[in-house]
């Protein structure tokens, strides 16, 4: 293992997303939140973009000037855009294939 605080936080970005998934999907569907945008004629996909963009934009405003929200950090942030990133995966290739 070259990196093992890569594969931890790779562990902690899992255990993360189980537990918001849980509050937001369906267990029928674990991405159902994030293909909701489809109902206006948006893939998921970049619906999914459109989140990450969010957490850019929330990233850069963490750069220059503390958090007012203490639960939010830009650790915390960088990690929610980690997991879109590969949710955007995962919904690219189900329209893709």
């Amino acid at each position: 293992m070259r990196n093992p605080k890569f594969h931890e936080l790779l562990k902690e970005i899992t255990e993360l997303h189980n537990k918001k998934n849980s509050d937001y999907a369906t267990d029928e569907d674990p991405l159902s939140n994030l293909k909701l945008c489809e109902q206006f004629g948006i893939p998921a996909w970049k619906g999914c973009l459109v989140r990450m963009s969010d957490k850019w934009s929330r990233i850069v405003q963490l750069s220059q000037k503390e958090a007012s929200v203490v639960e939010e950090s830009i650790v915390d942030t960088l990690k929610d855009l980690a997991t879109y990133s590969l949710l955007c995966v995962i919904l690219y290739e189900e329209e893709n294939r």
